[in-house]
């Protein structure tokens, strides 16, 4: 991995900037323990050799797209990896400023399997703190895109934090192209009684993509995460719910389709730390071709955390002899008086379901059609929003018509 490194995180070029300090001290902690190997645990079915062939150089001079949405919205544009203030809106109860210095000394991350993480704190563009006041009513859109010729490797950071009692829906529409890396850490912290709805529809060619999310969640708030993830070349994204008071409740919705050349994976993690909370998570994996599809979810349940609430479900579909998913649902509890539950699935299209509908005449192709878009529609289908579960629900259909 050392080569890695090198491409990445030379030891000169750090910017001595207001985050010098935050900056040298990641630079270090990376340079002594390197990035994970199929020795580490959290990354024994993710290679990073196609971060290692490669060569990372200009950000692109292309034109990146813009996102086309169905509905009403103000939207943050992202492209290459830097915000860019022409191209978005700010609504009324909402801000965007730097981040301070001071919000970024006090972190830290764990070891090897948190690498990337450490290579972004060193090597971040820009660190923005976007701020929720009020409740937002319509959804804000975070437009991530790379264009054509991208090739380099970006690390934008962005905190999130929703006041007491704001209530927002966050998109993040994320489209890349190019053979470059994205590497993106979020935080985002939830006041009392605020609420979150957050959306990502994601879809990646030859790009990379790792991305970080940590939610801390307060009193009596609610976060709820649902994703339609298109795969990629290499995507990475870990999920953290921290439910830190009496009431919090966190929820995770996701499906992830991948062909051939696409890994994807996810690895959530949902930390019940005081007791009087609930969490929910339901995901489900589609490979076909030569897709390799990772999942690890955790529900951590916290020692005194009594009358906590979690369950946890995986549903994973092979379309192909040479796809492959590796699925491992986690329950780790110290606490009593809780309820907790975990599943998981993986199988092919039942014959019977399918020698069902052929029997009442519709095609084979037909068939099997209904088959993955029923199994791939069931964490989309409890989005409140009509029109956003239209929106996703049409994409999803699209994008299952190429399988």
């Amino acid at each position: 991995m050392s080569a890695l490194i090198d491409q990445l995180a030379p030891e000169s070029g750090l910017p001595d900037d207001s985050h010098a300090e935050v900056r040298r001290r990641a630079q270090a902690r990376l340079m002594s323990q390197g990035f994970p190997d199929p020795k580490t645990e959290a990354w024994k079915y993710t290679s990073l050799r196609v971060l290692e062939k490669r060569e990372f150089q200009g950000i692109g001079q292309q034109a990146v797209p813009r996102c086309a949405l169905p509905f009403a919205a103000d939207v943050l544009a992202f492209d290459n990896g830097q915000y860019n203030p022409d191209a978005s809106t700010l609504p009324d109860g909402v801000r965007l400023e730097p981040l301070d210095a001071q919000s970024l000394e006090t972190l830290d991350y764990a070891g090897r399997e948190d690498a990337f993480a450490w290579l972004n704190l060193a090597r971040f563009e820009q660190a923005w703190k976007l701020s929720i006041d009020a409740p937002l009513a319509r959804p804000l859109v975070l437009a991530f895109a790379t264009s054509d010729d991208f090739s380099g490797a970006v690390h934008p950071r962005l905190h999130i934090e929703l006041a007491a009692n704001a209530s927002a829906t966050l998109v993040e529409w994320q489209h890349g192209q190019g053979e470059g890396l994205v590497n993106l850490v979020e935080q985002i912290h939830l006041n009392p009684n605020a609420r979150l709805h957050h959306l990502v529809q994601r879809q990646h060619g030859e790009l990379a993509w790792v991305q970080r999310t940590d939610v801390s969640i307060e009193r009596d708030a609610d976060y709820r995460f649902h994703a339609l993830d298109g795969g990629g070349r290499l995507v990475r994204q870990d999920l953290r719910l921290d439910l830190l008071q009496a009431g919090a409740h966190g929820e995770i919705d996701g499906v992830a389709l991948l062909d051939s050349r696409q890994h994807v994976d996810y690895h959530t993690a949902i930390n019940h730390q005081v007791g009087h909370t609930t969490s929910r998570e339901s995901f489900r994996m589609m490979a076909d071709g030569t897709g390799v599809g990772v999942f690890n979810g955790r529900i951590y349940i916290a020692r005194g955390a009594d009358d906590s609430h979690s369950d946890l479900n995986t549903g994973n579909l092979l379309l192909s002899d040479s796809a492959r998913i590796n699925t491992k649902p986690e329950l780790e509890i110290y606490a009593e008086d809780v309820t907790a539950s975990h599943g998981a699935t993986i199988g092919q299209l039942e014959d019977s379901a399918l020698f069902y509908l052929r029997t009442r005449g519709i095609p084979t192709q037909e068939a099997m059609a209904l088959l993955k878009f029923g199994f791939a529609a069931e964490p989309l289908e409890n989005i409140e929003n009509d029109t956003l579960r239209d929106w996703l629900m049409v994409l999803l259909n699209e994008h299952l018509g190429s399988f």
